[in-house]
Order: structure tokens, then C-alpha cells, then sequence
């Protein structure tokens, strides 16, 4: 197995430190204004973000649009981008230049559907009580699962919630990406992913395999197009990477863990 040293996060942490300043870490604002991921539950004075009340956590068809019949509250073209340009990006101003007889963006009502399994709620309450940096910030010690920080203090800690997000015991994907150049031109390119946590997989619990300091299991495989097939990337993503830096390498038949 290739080791390599994850990239110091010490480069960014000031461009995320005004994301958590002046926040208290206190433990029992989750769930009461804050969101039990430690959100804002209130919505904006303007209107047009709503409050948060615990999002759609069931549903009958995982695939239905619960907004099907919704309509667009307006619609910005090239005719009128320019009264909204403070809410555009570059990009999206450049498409309606680019493009002004085609290009449209409809704008909807925001709705805030976003829900998690309660034990994952239980979780985040957890580690905002015991959860902690290790002295360089390069690791985690008393962290369970999922939700490092949910209340942070730092720009440390929001990397951590990024790279600690919950994304389910495991989840595999399929998609494309399509670059296009500007004439017009593409070739897509067809992506597997496959991601575990430790303790959701089989021989978690069988003593036989050590899951110790590995925060997540990675596998990633092109497969189109034909001169990208079989490119293939492994990782075993660690809590302490100082103790235990991130583990890259290809698949061999000692180092799979998917089952």
C-alpha cells in the first residue's frame, strides 16, 4: 500500500475562520435554535429562506418531487439579469451574455427539506460534547461516526465537518462528468464511486479486522471512456493523520474491504 501525507488544511483555515466566529459551543442549542446539525432554525427577516422545522423524513417514493406542481416565482434572461446581478456569479452572467436568446434561469421558492436519522441527531450532540482537535488539527480524538463539530469554534473544525459529513453507512454512485470546450465539443466520462464507514461494514464486529483510526473506505473507477478505463483510486481515509497519514494506493486482493 502507497502512503501519502493528506495536504496541510492550516492554508485554509483563514479563509473559514469568519464562518464560525463568535459561535458558543453549547451543546444544548441543538435541536432548540439551531438545527440539530447546528444550522440557524430561523428563517431570514427578508422572507426568502424559511424557517427550518425538521425537513421531509419520509416519503412513500424516495423519487417523487414533492414540488411538482410549483411555479417559478420569476424567471432571469438576458433582458433582466442585470436587476439580480448581485445574486449571480460570474459564470452564470457570462451564460447570459454568451447566450442571451436560450440561456434562462427560473427561480423557485426555497424549501428546506433536509433531514437526518435521529440517531445520527444523537450523534452530533455526542461529539459536540467530547469531540476534539488533536494539537496540530490534523486529526480527531472521542469522535463517533459522523458530525465532528456542530457548533464550531474554528476554521479547523469546519474543515472536519466537511470531511465528517454524514453521507449514510455506505453509498455508491454512478455519474458522468462533461467537460465542454468552448467550441461545442465534449466527451463524457463515466465515474463508480463507492464509499463505507467502518462500522457498517460485515466484519466490523468480528475482531478480525481492525478499523482502527480509519474515518472511511474510498473507492473510485473510470469507466469510459475506453482510454480512461480501469483508472482506478483507493483510499482509506484516517481520523489521526498525523498518528496514521490518509492511505492511497491501487486495488490489489489484500486491501479491498467493499463486500
Amino acid at each position: 500500500m502507497i502512503q501519502m501525507s493528506l495536504p496541510k488544511k492550516l492554508l485554509c483555515t483563514a479563509l473559514l475562520l469568519t464562518l464560525a466566529g463568535g459561535i458558543s459551543a453549547n451543546p444544548d442549542r441543538l435541536g432548540q435554535d439551531l438545527t440539530p446539525v447546528g444550522a440557524e432554525r430561523a428563517g431570514n427577516a427578508a422572507g426568502t429562506i424559511p424557517e427550518w422545522t425538521g425537513g421531509i423524513s419520509q416519503s412513500n417514493d424516495r423519487y417523487t418531487n414533492p414540488f411538482a406542481d410549483e411555479q417559478p416565482l420569476f424567471v432571469i434572461t438576458a433582458a433582466n439579469y442585470q436587476e439580480h446581478r448581485e445574486h449571480l456569479t460570474d459564470g452564470q452572467i457570462a451564460m447570459f451574455q454568451r447566450y442571451p436568446d436560450t440561456f434562462r434561469m427560473p427561480v423557485y421558492p426555497t424549501h428546506r427539506t433536509a433531514a437526518l436519522p435521529a440517531h445520527i441527531y444523537e450523534i452530533g450532540k455526542e461529539n459536540a460534547r467530547n469531540a476534539r482537535l488533536t494539537e496540530d488539527g490534523n486529526g480527531l480524538l472521542n469522535f463517533n461516526e459522523a458530525l465532528a463539530f456542530p457548533i464550531p469554534e474554528n476554521g479547523l473544525q469546519v474543515i472536519w465537518n466537511h470531511m465528517t459529513r454524514y453521507r449514510g453507512g455506505a453509498l455508491e454512485r454512478t455519474f458522468v462528468q462533461v467537460p465542454v470546450q468552448a467550441n461545442g465539443t465534449f466527451t463524457p466520462i463515466r465515474i463508480n464511486e463507492k464509499l463505507s464507514w467502518p462500522s457498517y461494514l460485515l466484519d466490523a464486529n468480528s475482531g478480525e479486522t481492525r478499523h482502527d483510526n480509519i474515518l472511511f473506505y474510498f473507492v473510485q473507477e473510470v469507466t469510459a471512456p475506453a482510454r480512461l478505463t480501469g483508472t482506478i483510486l483507493l483510499v482509506h481515509e484516517t481520523l489521526n493523520q498525523v498518528q496514521q497519514p490518509r492511505k492511497l494506493g491501487p486495488i490489489t486482493q489484500d486491501n479491498v474491504v467493499f463486500v
